[in-house]
């Protein structure tokens, strides 16, 4: 995976990479996870 310069970001890039060998609550658990954490980060970044 090429990096996108914040490691935050990377992360919630990586579990998503994952989530096809989850059962589907799983996954929706996940994508909330990296939603949340892509929504904060950017409101880290918004100041």
């Amino acid at each position: 995976m090429e990096s996108t310069g914040d490691q935050a970001v990377d992360q919630a890039v990586v579990r998503l990479t994952e989530v096809t060998e989850l059962t589907l609550r799983e996954q929706l658990a996940v994508f909330d996870a990296v939603h949340t954490a892509l929504q904060d980060r950017l409101a880290d970044a918004e100041g």
